[in-house]
C-alpha cells in the first residue's frame, strides 16, 4: 500500500522534529547554565541565559519557561532591575497563576518599591493559589501594620495561627497589631507566646516592652531591657536603647553658673553681697538661674512660668544634730522670693532654660538670703510631651544636680 505523505512531507517533518529537538536542547543548557551563573552570583551573565532558555524553549508553553521567567526575575531583581524583574514574574504567573510562591515573590519586590496595593493584590492572589500558605498571611498582616491598618492586620495575622500555631512570628505579628489598636493588656500574653517559641526573639522582646510601657508597667519594661541586653546583638542592643529611651523622663541636670547673674553656691549671705545695688532700702533687681536639661524640651512648657514653683529647702539634712536646714527656722532678715518666675527663656540649642526673678531689699538695708538653698521645680514636658522624671525635677546650688 502506498504511502499518503509524500516524501517531501516527511522530509519536512523529520527536519521539524530535529530542529525542535535541537532548540529543547539548546534551552536545556541555556536554563542549567543560567542557574549556575545564578547559584554562583554572576546575575547579568544569568539573565542572558535565562533569556536564551526562553527564546529557545520550543513550544514556548510552560516547560523551560516558567522556570526561566521565575530565575530571570529573580537575577533582575539581585540586580536592582525591580522594573524587568515584575515584568518577568508576570510572564510566568500568565504561564500558571497558581504559582503562589510567586505571587508572594512579586509581592514583596511592590512592597520594596512601596506600591502597596499590588503587593495586597498578589499576597491574596497567594491565598486563593494556596489556602495553606503561611507566608502570604503573614505578610499581608505585617504590610497592613505598616499601612496603619492593624485592625485588619489582626484578621490576617490570626489567619497565620491558625496554619502554624507553632510559628512565633505569627503571634508577634499578632501582638504588633494589637499594641497598634491600643489593647496592650491584650497584646502581651500574644508577644509572651512569641518569645516562648521563639527563642533570642529581640523584635518580639522589644515590642512586649513597648506593650508593657502603654500599660504602664514600667517594672516590666525595665526587665526587657534586660533580656535584650542580655541577648549581646547589634539588633537587641538597638531594642534596647529604643525601650531606655522610651521609659526615660527629661530630667534637670544642673546649673550653668556661668550664664546666672545669681550665683547659687553662696549659701547665707546679705543681699549686699550679691549686689551693690540692696544697698538701698526696699530696692529690687531681677536676677536670672540658667538650668540644664537632659533632652530637647517643649519650648512652650518652659517658657510658661506656672510650670515653675520657687521654694525655700526645707528639711534638708544640715545640722547634724536637728537634722534640719537651719534648724528649721528663718531668719527675720530673709527676703522673701516670688514662688513663681516673672519669665522664662529657653535656648533650645543648648537645652538650657533661663528664669527670671525679682529680689528685693527691706527697709533698713539688712535683707539676707541662702542662695544655694532655693529650690527651683520643673513640672512641665518635653518636646515629645513626657512629664518631668520625679526624681529629677528640682533642683538647688547646695545639691548642685536634680533631684
Amino acid at each position: 500500500m502506498a504511502s499518503v505523505i509524500g516524501s517531501d512531507s516527511l522530509s519536512s517533518i523529520f527536519a521539524a522534529m530535529v530542529d525542535t529537538t535541537n532548540r529543547q536542547s539548546a534551552s536545556n543548557t541555556a536554563l542549567n547554565n543560567g542557574l549556575t551563573f545564578y547559584q554562583n552570583g554572576k546575575y547579568q551573565q544569568a539573565v542572558n541565559s535565562f533569556r536564551m532558555a526562553i527564546s529557545y524553549n520550543a513550544d514556548n508553553g510552560t516547560g523551560n519557561n516558567k522556570t526561566a521567567y521565575n530565575y530571570l526575575a529573580k537575577a533582575y531583581a539581585a540586580l536592582g532591575k525591580d522594573k524587568e524583574a515584575i515584568a518577568a514574574y508576570k510572564q510566568s504567573l500568565k504561564l500558571d497563576n497558581t504559582q503562589d510562591d510567586i505571587h508572594v515573590a512579586l509581592a514583596n519586590i511592590y512592597i520594596q518599591d512601596n506600591q502597596n496595593d499590588a503587593a495586597e493584590k498578589e499576597l491574596k492572589a497567594a491565598m486563593n493559589a494556596d489556602p495553606s500558605n503561611v507566608v502570604a498571611p503573614y505578610t499581608l498582616g505585617q504590610l497592613l501594620t505598616k499601612e496603619g491598618k492593624p485592625q485588619e492586620a489582626e484578621t490576617y495575622f490570626r489567619t497565620t495561627i491558625k496554619l502554624s500555631p507553632e510559628d512565633g512570628n505569627a503571634y508577634y505579628g499578632l501582638g504588633l497589631s494589637l499594641n497598634e489598636q491600643g489593647k496592650s493588656s491584650d497584646a502581651i500574653p500574644v508577644l509572651q507566646k512569641a518569645i516562648e517559641l521563639k527563642s533570642g526573639f529581640a523584635a518580639a522582646i522589644y515590642e512586649l516592652g513597648n506593650a508593657y510601657y502603654k500599660n504602664g508597667q514600667k517594672d516590666q519594661v525595665e526587665a526587657q531591657i534586660t533580656a535584650l541586653t542580655n541577648l549581646d546583638t547589634t539588633e537587641a542592643t538597638t531594642y534596647a536603647t529604643d525601650l531606655e529611651n522610651m521609659v526615660s523622663q527629661p530630667k534637670i541636670t544642673a546649673i550653668d553658673t556661668s550664664k546666672s547673674t545669681l550665683n547659687t553656691t553662696l549659701g547665707a549671705v546679705p543681699l549686699l553681697a550679691i549686689d551693690t545695688d540692696f544697698v538701698q532700702p526696699d530696692a529690687a533687681k531681677e536676677v536670672s538661674v540658667t538650668f540644664l536639661f537632659d533632652s530637647e524640651m517643649d519650648a512652650g512648657s518652659v517658657m510658661d512660668i506656672s510650670n515653675w514653683s520657687i521654694t525655700k529647702a526645707r528639711g534638708a539634712t544640715i545640722n547634724k544634730d536637728t537634722g534640719l536646714y537651719d534648724n528649721g527656722a528663718y531668719r527675720s532678715t530673709d527676703t522673701v522670693v516670688s514662688p513663681l518666675p516673672t519669665r522664662v527663656m529657653y535656648d533650645a540649642t543648648t537645652q538650657e532654660a533661663t528664669i527670671f526673678f525679682s529680689i528685693r531689699q527691706n527697709s533698713t538695708s539688712t535683707g539676707t538670703i541662702d542662695t544655694s538653698r532655693i529650690v527651683f521645680s520643673f513640672n512641665g514636658t518635653d518636646s515629645s510631651g513626657k512629664t518631668m522624671d520625679p526624681s529629677a525635677n528640682q533642683i538647688d546650688g547646695f545639691a548642685g544636680e536634680g533631684f
